[in-house]
């Protein structure tokens, strides 16, 4: 415990993020909260510190001790605590830099937030940032909740302070409660469909000298695409009517704007990534930890998406449902328990070397859904917010990330990616995709 040393160990899904965001492709997962009315700066600066505290290997920087990687108590907890308020008229202009700001490995806070706040309306916006070195999408939605939480609680009692977290931060937590028989089946299951992942896809190809000079002069950008009440209650009816659900039915919509954002060599099949929340299989905490404990799921469809978005939709169907049967998620997770064994030299020479390697293979697009929040759990003082969205860290590969987060009525679809992708191009995905979720496409 945090209580006792200055030090926490570091989880092999720590490292593996540390370790890729040196080549620039992890980094922050950021959340825009907007609220309708203004929040005490001052108050959210207190529960920020307290919450470094509560929570405490987000008060903590990755450092080498002899080679070995320890999440280390910072000195700087006061000023990383310190919420500044950016004011002026137009929002979306003073979030745009905010959120292209980027993560820098081993020296940026692993938690900071701002702020927002227009000079002529009511309402705060809230970014938040949390480092993916110490939490995966869903971790960093319970560092929101928990601050809102801490931030409610410190109106009613300004000396309140919730104890520290000692929950397990174990990356292997999914596996406590699966015998040997168990995962020699899910092993067995990896083996079976490996040749799958090889074969042409479809994708952006890149070098490695390329790559690696774009990693410091990467260009952020963000787009964002918003679902109202109404245009997601006409999704949920559509998916009700198809038995489908709303992660089918954005898929079959990506994989349609996809196709047409990269329709050559029209033989190779598409490919998606999907980072799969592996707490479903874990022991209950009382307290859950802050980490990393994703999975990921490959979601493949070969040539031929059919004549019409519900040809998509049933592609989609039989895809999910081999995975689920299969336990969602779980895919090639086995498979790094010997590079857990490694020290932390080897496994970031063999990831940066193999990162590099697949430079020259079609980088397939991430989509991340991190599902349904309610809105009463970002409350502050009683009063929900009424947006949010989530961003990752753009990339210096050929390749966009997208998340997608409900709240209550609201939906939010998100890109990220470097400018020198093309703009124009991730624009015309989005629309794409807009013009499919219509359901006529």
């Amino acid at each position: 415990m945090m209580a006792k040393s200055s030090s926490l160990p570091a989880e092999f899904q720590d490292e593996v993020v540390q370790i890729i965001s040196e080549l620039g492709l992890s980094g922050y997962i950021r959340l825009l909260i907007d609220y309708p009315v203004r929040l005490d700066e001052a108050r959210l600066s207190i529960a920020l510190r307290r919450l470094l505290d509560a929570e405490p290997v987000l008060g903590c920087r990755f450092v080498l001790e002899q080679g070995k990687p320890v999440w280390q108590r910072r000195d700087d907890l006061d000023q990383i605590a310190n919420c500044p308020v950016a004011v002026g008229e137009d929002v979306d202009g003073i979030t745009a830099p905010l959120l292209a700001e980027r993560f820098v490995p081993y020296n940026s806070p692993n938690l900071s937030a701002v702020l927002i706040r227009s000079s002529s309306q009511p309402g705060d916006r809230l970014l938040l940032r949390v480092s993916h070195g110490v939490a995966d999408g869903t971790a960093a939605l319970d560092v929101a909740i928990a601050l809102a939480d801490l931030y409610t609680r410190l109106g009613g009692d300004p000396e309140y302070r919730p104890a520290p977290n000692d929950a397990s931060r174990d990356s292997f937590l999914w596996m406590k409660n699966f015998k040997l028989r168990d995962r020699l089946e899910l092993l067995l299951h990896d083996l079976k469909y490996l040749p799958a992942a090889f074969g042409p896809r479809r994708g952006l190809v890149a070098d490695a000298e390329t790559f690696l000079a774009h990693i410091e002069t990467l260009e952020p950008a963000y787009q964002t695409l918003r679902f109202d009440a109404h245009r997601l209650a006409e999704l949920d009816r559509y998916a009700h009517e198809h038995q489908a659900t709303l992660n089918d039915i954005f898929l079959a919509a990506f994989f349609r704007a996809f196709d047409a954002f990269c329709p050559y060599p029209a033989e190779a099949r598409l490919e998606l990534v999907m980072p799969t929340n592996l707490r479903r299989y874990a022991p209950l905490q009382r307290r859950p930890a802050i980490r990393n404990l994703a999975g990921t799921t490959y979601i493949r469809l070969a040539a031929g998406l059919g004549a019409t978005f519900t040809d998509t939709l049933a592609k989609i169907r039989r895809e999910t449902l081999r995975h689920k049967q299969r336990l969602l998620g779980t895919e090639g997770q086995l498979a790094t328990l010997w590079l857990a064994r490694a020290s932390f030299a080897s496994k970031q020479k063999l990831i940066h070397r193999q990162i590099l390697r697949d430079l020259k293979r079609p980088a397939p697009p991430v989509l991340t859904n991190l599902g349904h929040v309610q809105a009463h759990k970002l409350s502050c003082d009683g009063t929900a917010p009424t947006g949010l969205a989530i961003y990752g860290e753009a990339s210096p590969a050929p390749v966009f990330l997208s998340a997608l987060v409900r709240m209550d009525d609201s939906l939010s679809f998100t890109v990220s990616y470097d400018r020198r992708l093309g703009a124009g191009r991730v624009d015309a995905f989005i629309k794409r995709l807009g013009v499919c979720l219509t359901l006529t496409a």
